[in-house]
């Protein structure tokens, strides 16, 4: 792992979120065990002994022209570069913040942004922790890095694969913007699937084929047409399979 990283380990807190934003940039604070985790919406991510609960601490330069609500994906890209050169079948990353095997889910990202210079991107991996205990209270059911692999990475190691993926790509949305990391999330998303985006107010379906440079998910629509989604209004993107 680069050295530009500072780690922050704990044996157990309520949130890394909550540790990180009293941080600087460059810094990661992880834990083993997180007792109140969150997602997307403040939904509940159950972090125990096993799994990678890690927030990383990115700098944001207010005049730099990229926004901060598009680390999402940047970090989608990075995991799924970093898990790469390990050949999972069916690693696929889900718009706009989750990283799935197949249909099950791996790993999921949520952004915060504790002040103008810093983004903290906390990322959840299920690693060895026991996803079994907690697959009838998720949405998604639950898969572990170390029952899809055959020598599986500790958790420190892993963290450090992250960060410098993380870095990486950070440093090239940084420089050249969202589109830069196109081809990347081509990849990511593999095959079109047929979706909902679900809003306070619409339901729009259609098959995901991708986002504008803001980040706003597109679905190719059954008349042939295309509709591009405002992401912000996006509450779920639910895949019809």
């Amino acid at each position: 792992m680069s050295t530009k990283w500072k780690v922050v380990e704990l044996d157990v807190c309520e949130s890394t979120f909550n540790v990180a934003r009293k941080e600087q940039p460059w810094t990661i604070v992880c834990a083993d065990r997180q007792l109140k985790g969150r997602g997307r919406f403040n939904r509940s991510w159950f972090g125990e002994h096993g799994g990678l609960w890690a927030t990383y601490n990115l700098p944001l330069a207010p005049n730099s022209g990229r926004h901060w609500g598009l680390l999402p994906l940047v970090a989608g890209v990075a995991i799924i570069k970093a898990l790469a050169p390990y050949k999972i079948k069916g690693l696929r990353l889900r718009w706009p913040n989750d990283v799935l095997v197949g249909r099950d889910k791996l790993a999921g990202i949520l952004v915060e942004r504790p002040s103008s210079g810093m983004a903290s991107i906390g990322i959840g991996i299920n690693v060895f922790n026991d996803v079994d205990s907690i697959a009838a209270v998720t949405t998604d059911h639950p898969t572990r890095l170390n029952d899809l692999l055959y020598t599986c990475p500790s958790v420190s190691k892993l963290r450090g694969i992250i960060a410098d993926a993380l870095a990486e790509t950070f440093q090239i949305f940084i420089d050249k913007g969202l589109e830069a990391l196109h081809d990347d999330l081509v990849a990511a998303w593999g095959t079109s699937l047929p979706v909902v985006a679900i809003t306070d107010t619409e339901r729009h379906t259609g098959h995901f084929i991708g986002v504008e440079a803001d980040g706003s998910p597109i679905l190719s629509r059954a008349d042939g047409t295309r509709i591009t989604i405002p992401g912000i209004t996006v509450n779920r993107l639910k895949e019809l399979i």
